[in-house]
């Protein structure tokens, strides 16, 4: 998998634990029917794969989500609730205006620049982590 090459080459910290984060979000992911790159790629860009993540806004947990939208109980599980936030977004505006939506709850047009620079970095990011994964599966035959 992927997850290890990118927190080896990118984290000098905590390697076992972002690695488990960044298997965690691209399993949920899958299960949802969401592209496990574009959601490892939010997942890096947001927290660098650091499951207790906190922003000054109240975004938590590797996918900073905000609980008071997508969280059902105070018992939330922050990369589900993310990863289906990304699939609500991007499912209602497409996958790069989902990106804007994700990162301001608008659309890209209405959100300004930073959300266009999100959007701009998650895109590079994952297109660096798909050529990972394939040089990955290259080397290894997955």
């Amino acid at each position: 998998m992927y997850c290890g090459i990118i927190v080896k080459k990118n984290a000098h910290t905590m390697v076992q634990h972002r690695t488990q984060v960044c298997l965690d979000v691209a399993n949920e992911a899958t299960k949802q029917g969401v592209d496990p790159v574009l959601a490892t790629a939010v997942a890096w860009r947001e927290s660098a794969f650091l499951r207790k993540a906190r922003s000054s806004a109240g975004a938590v947990g590797p996918m900073q989500v905000m609980p008071r939208f997508w969280c059902k109980s105070k018992k939330c599980d922050y990369i589900e609730a993310g990863v289906r936030a990304l699939k609500y977004y991007t499912e209602k505006y497409g996958e790069q205006p989902g990106l804007c939506a994700y990162f301001s709850g608008k659309t890209c047009s209405k959100s300004g620049v930073s959300a266009s620079r999100y959007r701009s970095s998650v895109i590079m990011t994952a297109g660096s982590f798909h050529d990972l994964m394939e040089l990955s599966c290259s080397e290894t035959g997955c």
